[in-house]
Formats: structure tokens, sequence, C-alpha cells
């Protein structure tokens, strides 16, 4: 089980390098991170974009083009295409978003002329390290499913769990967020919690709860203050929320307020995808490379 990044990076350089296609990776704090990852033995870096802009820039930047494979494109939709279509030809190979926009890189991804959509539904695993809680909080889905039906957030549910316990966190807490920890039927999310929670309270696989608000799920303080005796409560593993406003707040209000790393990948696909904001650190874009490398030797 990991606690941290660093553990995550650790574990990661143990494993095989694996091939990482990236679209458009012509950003300064991308290729950083794709260099750093690439000296660890993490990964073998395929670069598809203007190819005199990604020269310039590894030159700019101190970087040796030894072991660099660079493919050029005429724009980012050329780019999400052609590596697209790389990453669909290698099994154990990891896409990841450079520096364009997430619509177009998952035009190309939800193409099933590629092979990289599969039946599942598309979520997204936002991953946190924030200074004041005990472990890695995992948020889902704060850049992918705007307003999840019932059903798609129990397909999100079983995508996070499957992600997380190939971490080695093997009966995960999830709670299940909304504003307040009672039903209320004029809030969808507290209703269809109730829902989600009885068809899947006897799971072995998981714990889980809800109608919770944030701090009931991630402070046992407030979970005792409310009344709230519940194995999740206080100690969540995952947070689902009940929609993307929401989720999306969230994950950005902690990492820019609170001091909190994050790292995000795409789940549900063939293929791991690295899928952070343009916005995240250079050590949000590493910490995201070593899970995808994970993820990739464990599904």
């Amino acid at each position: 089980m990991f606690r941290n990044f660093t553990q995550v990076v650790d574990y990661a350089r143990k494993l095989e390098t694996k091939d990482l296609i990236v679209a458009n990776p012509e950003d300064r704090s991308i290729l950083i991170a794709i260099n750093d990852a690439f000296q660890m033995g993490l990964i073998r870096p395929v670069l598809v974009g203007d190819k005199k802009k990604i020269l310039d820039l590894l030159m700019e930047l101190g970087i040796r083009k030894n072991g660099y494979e660079i493919y050029n494109a005429v724009d980012s939709k050329d780019a999400a295409l052609v590596s697209v279509k790389l990453v669909s030809k290698h099994s154990n190979a990891i896409l990841m978003k450079g520096h364009l926009q997430s619509n177009i890189l998952l035009h190309e991804v939800l193409d099933k002329e590629h092979g990289l959509k599969m039946d599942s539904l598309l979520s997204h695993i936002g991953v946190l390290d924030i200074p004041n809680y005990h472990k890695l909080i995992f948020i889902a889905d704060a850049v992918m499913n705007i307003l999840p039906s019932e059903k798609e957030k129990m397909e999100i549910i079983d995508n996070t769990f499957k992600f997380v316990n190939s971490l080695g966190i093997y009966k995960p807490k999830i709670a299940l967020i909304s504003a307040v920890e009672v039903v209320n039927e004029n809030i969808r999310s507290t209703v269809e919690a109730r829902n989600i929670v009885e068809k899947l309270k006897d799971s072995d696989d998981f714990y889980i709860g809800g109608p919770f608000s944030v701090d009931i799920a991630v402070s046992h303080e407030s979970a005792k203050t409310k009344g709230i005796n519940h194995v999740v409560a206080g100690d969540s593993d995952i947070l689902v929320f009940p929609n993307i406003e929401a989720a999306n707040t969230f994950y950005k209000s902690t990492t820019f307020l609170a001091n909190s790393t994050a790292a995000g990948l795409l789940l549900g696909a063939s293929n791991p995808i690295v899928l952070t904001s343009r916005a995240d650190s250079y050590k949000s874009k590493l910490y995201s490379i070593a899970l995808a490398v994970v993820s990739t030797d464990i599904l």
C-alpha cells in the first residue's frame, strides 16, 4: 500500500521500462517530468508534436535527445491522432496528454477504430497527497464525467476500486460525497448515494458509505461530532463526488490552497492515460507517469 508519491516512484523504478507516448509535449514542465522519468528508468520517451519546437525546448533545458523518439505533427489534432495510433500498437505503452486541450486527445481515444476504448465507462482518477491527511486519497470524477447517473457512478466506483486495489489497497473505504449526510429527496446525490450503498453494502471487496459531507469522509472528529459511526467516516480512501463541478473544485482547491500534490489518470481504456491539467506542476506530471507505470505493470 502506497502512503505517498515517493513510495510510488520507488516501486515504479523496480518495474520494466514502459513506452511513454506524449501528444504535444511542447511545454517545459512536461519535458522536465518526462526526462526525469526517463533518467529514472521508468519510461522510454516517444514525443509527438512540432519536432523543431520540441528539439529547441530540449536544447534550452539542457536535455540530450539521445534515447528520445520524436515524431513530427502538423498540429495538436494530428499529434493526438498519431499518439493514439502508436499506443494502440503496444499493449504496455502509456499515453500522455501534453500541452493540448483534453477534448482533442479524448476525441481520438474514444474512436473505436484505434482500439483504446473498451466496453467500460471512461473515468478520471485524481490522486492527492495532502499534507494533513494520513494517506493518499483518490477522487472521482474531476475531469471526464459531467453529471454521472446512478448507473454511471456504479461504473466509476468499479473503475476506481480496481485501480486502488492494484496499488495494494485491498479493502478500500469509499465515501459517496454530497452537501449533507442525510437523505434529502430534493438533493439528487443523497438519494443516489443511499441507493448505491444499499446495492453495494454487502460487498467483500470494499467498505462503502454515504451520503457523507466531505468533513465526515475525512475527519474522525467531524464524524463523531455529527454522530456518524461508520467504518468509512474519517478514514476514506476514495471520494466519489456527485458531479464534475464538485470534484474539480475539490481537486484544484486542495492543490492550490492546501499545498497538496496531485496526480491524474484516465481509467477504463486498454492502456493507462496520463491526463493532467496544463496548469499542474512538474511534480504532478512526474507522479502521474509513475502511477501509470505501476498500473501498466499490474493491469
